[in-house]
């Protein structure tokens, strides 16, 4: 009996292998959570290209005007066009924000400006 008690081969071999299965189940899911993390931030990158974007469009009117025939025109259309208008889904649109822009002044010196 002493000896069954003594004999701890097969304790260090499963607290062991506890302790890795654990450490990897905690790995794998931080790893999880920061990728999608990214590709929700990724997705959000694009919806946000895809609001910014004016699909805005004009085709000019044609008019031929040469002489067939004895006629002054031959045909024409007028043109046509869309104009996208701002929706409630529709993100703010991008500018560009110079900022710390370094400009010389009349002494030599550059001095960052606002």
């Amino acid at each position: 009996m002493r000896k069954l008690f003594n004999d701890e081969a097969g304790f260090v071999v499963s607290a062991e292998l506890a302790l890795i299965v654990t450490l990897i189940f905690t790995a794998v899911a931080v790893g999880v959570a920061v990728a999608r993390d990214a590709l929700v931030a990724e997705y959000n990158d694009i919806s946000d290209m895809i609001g910014v974007m004016d699909q805005s469009y004009a085709v000019a009117g044609h008019k031929a005007s040469t002489t067939v025939s004895g006629q002054a025109e031959h045909g024409h259309n007028q043109g046509f066009g869309y104009t996208d208008m701002g929706d409630a889904c529709d993100c703010d649109v991008v500018s560009l924000i110079a900022g710390n822009v370094k400009t010389s002044t009349s002494s030599g010196k550059t001095e960052a400006g606002q």
